[in-house]
């Protein structure tokens, strides 16, 4: 009769369906409720809040949905953990008047004087 179990694996090691259990690969730390530090981001999600307080009284739920971008989409750029796609950013400069620079870089030059006040 032909054994249903492969021949080279080690069953005395603790296992999934005959493949070693590896937890290295997985960041348990990133897995909590909160994020204890901002993402790689931060500073542009810094320049969008500002944009969104600047131009809007809105929630940053409601100003996402106006926008036609997903809130929890909106809330990974705020908190730095994705970068806002290059499309969606200029499509915020066609509307609030700033420029790629400011959102990405931080440069304030050219930026509308209510904007500059706030910053």
């Amino acid at each position: 009769m032909t054994s249903l179990c492969p021949h080279n694996v080690d069953y005395s090691k603790s296992t999934f369906s005959g493949l070693p259990k590896i937890s290295q690969f997985v960041n348990y730390s990133s897995m909590g409720n909160k994020r204890s530090e901002p993402g790689q981001y931060a500073e542009i999600g810094d320049r969008l809040e500002a944009i969104r307080k600047v131009f809007s009284d809105l929630n940053q739920k409601d100003w996402a949905e106006k926008h036609h971008f997903g809130h929890s989409t909106y809330n990974n750029w705020v908190t730095g953990i994705r970068r806002i796609p290059v499309e969606s950013a200029e499509a915020l400069c066609d509307l609030y008047g700033v420029d790629l620079d400011f959102i990405y870089r931080g440069r304030r030059d050219g930026l509308p004087d209510n904007l500059k006040k706030v910053l």
